[in-house]
């Protein structure tokens, strides 16, 4: 497991106190994770993962992610097309999107 950086892509806000945030993603290894915090994601609270997909790199090593969250941490999991964990990641992009507060 390794620790990743997410980039800020986008923020749209709602009225109210959430806010949807879209996160782009390299990824490392085949468990990954985000730490989001308020200084640098404007983020207290996840309230809920919208959508994770791969924007880059897809290939047999890498074909399916996902993605949970326990706090302000994000956990991204990849695996290859046999269904085990990924091996490879050259060039391995991501898209997450967040329902945050």
């Amino acid at each position: 497991m390794g620790a990743i950086t997410g980039t800020i892509a986008k923020t749209t806000e709602f009225s109210g106190q959430y806010k949807i945030l879209c996160l782009t993603a390299t990824v490392a290894s085949a468990s990954d994770t985000i730490t989001l915090t308020e200084a640098d994601h404007g983020v207290s609270e996840i309230a809920a993962i919208v959508g994770c997909v791969i924007t880059g790199g897809q290939d047999a090593a890498f074909t399916a992610v996902s993605a949970s969250f326990s706090s302000l941490i994000v956990t991204v999991t990849s695996v290859e097309e046999d269904g085990t964990a990924s091996t490879a990641w050259s060039d391995t992009t991501i898209a997450l999107t967040l329902l945050v507060k």
